[in-house]
């Protein structure tokens, strides 16, 4: 369905999928955001899409509480891994949706947060919309750590202007057309289950076939970065992560043979160790100015080697169950 069809009338359809794993003060506080939305025209027809991705299914007593104000589908998803988990949520959506809203479960959104994805959809025509995140920490946390903005999704929002065709996209703070799945085939790649990155292979995916994306700059979800976090032997192994899933997202995105591939992965390689250098020559001169100044160049470095270790495919198990 067109999306001037789907304004013209009275009240769209939209799912919201959420994916949670043991948060479950998180997953109330979430609920209780998605409660509180308020709309500037009729309201959407809203469906909560909730799968559990614990062993045991421990969420479900806090979905099937009568305080949530939309009606509520839990489903458990007891394979491990989180594209196992969103793809349980794509399957679940109805087929006369007209859009999927998705956003984690250590987060809350602000009370327009749908209305400013809605109407951002409906002045761009834009299949997916995405939103920014701001991180919020416990009150000890060093000063230095929000100083680099580290956990900003995605990390330079000023840089974006409203409705920019060209915005990183995840699974956080998103909106985008049912059709766009339904025509497409797409969903979360299994082989990124366990390491992250399956979120931005669909979205650069949906984009290459020819589906539009927008940045919404008033869309805005607050995320709650927990103390085992705010901290910089956290923040590494995450940076270490983020450069772990490149060459396999490019892989898949680009590449058409094996000359190829390997080409993506030298230049990557190449890239990275030149990086490298010039990080740790900008720790060196910067050491001295205060950890802000040196330390994006730290996890510049880590982001690196995780690059060059996605290249040459050392395991990364990012998601991995509890006792693995």
């Amino acid at each position: 369905m067109e999306t001037a069809a789907i304004l013209q009338r009275n009240r769209c359809s939209l799912a919201i999928c959420i994916c949670t794993f043991k948060r479950h003060e998180g997953l109330v506080q979430l609920l209780e955001g998605l409660n509180n939305q308020f709309f500037s025209a009729a309201p959407p027809q809203i469906l909560l899409i909730i799968v559990d991705n614990s062993p045991d299914g421990d969420a479900a007593h806090i979905c099937e509480s009568d305080d949530w104000a939309w009606p509520l589908l839990y489903l458990h998803e007891p394979q491990p891994g989180i594209s196992y988990a969103r793809n349980k949520a794509l399957a679940a959506v109805p087929i006369d949706s007209d859009f999927i809203a998705m956003i984690d479960d250590d987060e809350i959104p602000d009370p327009d947060w749908l209305d400013q994805l809605l109407a951002a959809q409906g002045r761009s025509g834009a299949d997916i919309v995405v939103g920014r995140t701001t991180p919020k920490f416990p009150t000890a946390t060093p000063g230095w750590i929000s100083a680099t903005g580290f956990f900003c999704k995605p990390q330079d929002p000023e840089t974006y202007q409203d409705l920019d065709p060209d915005p990183p996209a995840a699974t956080c703070n998103v909106l985008l057309r049912a059709q766009a799945i339904r025509e497409s085939g797409l969903s979360f790649d299994p082989a990124f289950a366990l390491s992250g990155g399956e979120d931005k292979l669909l979205f650069q995916s949906l984009k290459i076939v020819g589906y539009r994306l927008a940045w919404c700059s008033n869309a805005h979800a607050t995320e709650f970065i927990p103390a085992e976090r705010a901290n910089f032997a956290y923040m590494w192994r995450e940076a270490y992560r983020r450069g772990c899933v490149k060459f396999p997202v490019k892989r898949r995105l680009k590449s058409g043979s094996l000359l190829r591939s390997v080409k993506i992965a030298l230049r990557l390689c190449i890239r990275s160790l030149g990086r490298i250098v010039a990080d740790l020559l900008g720790i060196v001169i910067h050491l001295r100015r205060g950890r802000p100044i040196w330390v994006p160049h730290a996890l510049n470095i880590a982001d690196h080697l995780g690059t060059i270790a996605g290249v040459l495919q050392v395991p990364n198990r990012h998601y991995r169950p509890r006792g693995a």
